[in-house]
């Protein structure tokens, strides 16, 4: 049964999400959600994982699911809110460790770039890391579009929507995708779980000035040197992804991803890309291989 957790921030900010924990977990299994969505979503693979006697732990990241004002106030973010995501995360790490069993770290999409930064700064925080529907190496094209961001935003239109950066962030995703359904048909193959993302409420929210200006403050430096320096070297990545998923450019991404931990020095790096899938690996019709390969990484631990 799905129980509420919250972390308390440096600054005192409050953050929630959901844990479904299992009486003596062999594991814990911790993620960090994507955009427009919220913990529960996951709710189907924590409790598969808790059948194979794991706990989970589900973050809401600033302005989603339990994090959010209300259904009309999703998506804002404070100053510094990528990182006071991440700091969330490495709190949430450390509520699953004090089950004293090994913990495993995973973010998808955006949560997947909140992992990564995580590693960068927190490298101990948890014992293995899952890297789902991630991207690297434009870090040229993150500081341009900050800079955009810089322009657009201010204090009177900060926690209002800005469809233009939503439309240079995302539209390219869309417009990936031939003889398309819908405009989110790069979510996934599966036509269902696009319907249902679409008729959530709480999903597909209208991205507000602040969180551009804050996400992309946070990507402008990801991939820098100097910060990816920073990530452990003996934590095994797991990097998933499907090859048909437009924010990995196809498998770009993830493929840079994995080469650039490999020459940092980071020993064991997984690389696999799902033919026939998009973005939500976890909600394709072939959902269970993915199930079964994060299981498999995870009892490794």
């Amino acid at each position: 049964m799905a129980e509420e957790f919250e972390v308390k921030l440096s600054d005192g900010t409050p953050m929630k999400g959901w844990t479904w924990q299992v009486k003596d977990p062999c594991a814990c299994f911790c993620l960090i959600t994507g955009m427009n969505e919220y913990a529960k979503r996951y709710a189907r693979l924590a409790e598969w994982l808790n059948g194979k006697n794991v706990s989970v732990w589900v973050l809401d990241a600033l302005g989603q699911g339990l994090n959010a004002e209300s259904v009309e106030k999703q998506e804002i973010w404070p100053a510094d809110g990528f990182e006071k995501n991440v700091e969330g995360i490495h709190l949430m790490d450390e509520l699953a460790r004090k089950a004293g069993v090994p913990v495993v770290q995973m973010g998808h999409s955006m949560g997947s770039f909140l992992t990564q930064r995580l590693m960068q700064r927190y490298p101990d925080s948890a014992g293995r890391y899952i890297l789902c529907g991630s991207n690297g190496g434009q870090g040229t094209l993150m500081k341009i579009a900050y800079h955009m961001a810089r322009r657009q935003v201010n204090e009177t239109n900060r926690e209002q929507p800005c469809p233009k950066l939503s439309s240079l962030g995302l539209g390219g995703y869309t417009r990936a995708v031939k003889n398309r359904r819908t405009d989110l048909d790069w979510l996934s193959c599966n036509e269902e779980n696009v319907d249902r993302y679409i008729a959530d409420p709480w999903c597909g929210h209208e991205d507000t000035g602040g969180f551009w200006l804050e996400f992309l403050k946070g990507m402008s430096k990801l991939w820098d040197t100097q910060a990816m320096a920073g990530v452990a070297k003996d934590r095994p990545v797991l990097i998933i992804a499907g090859q048909d998923d437009p924010v990995g450019r196809c498998g770009k991404g993830p493929k840079w991803l994995a080469g650039k931990y490999r020459a940092l020095g980071v020993k064991n790096v997984t690389l696999k890309l799902y033919p026939h899938m998009r973005h939500e690996i976890h909600n394709e019709k072939g959902y269970m291989e993915v199930y079964e390969d994060i299981l498999k990484f995870v009892m490794k631990g």
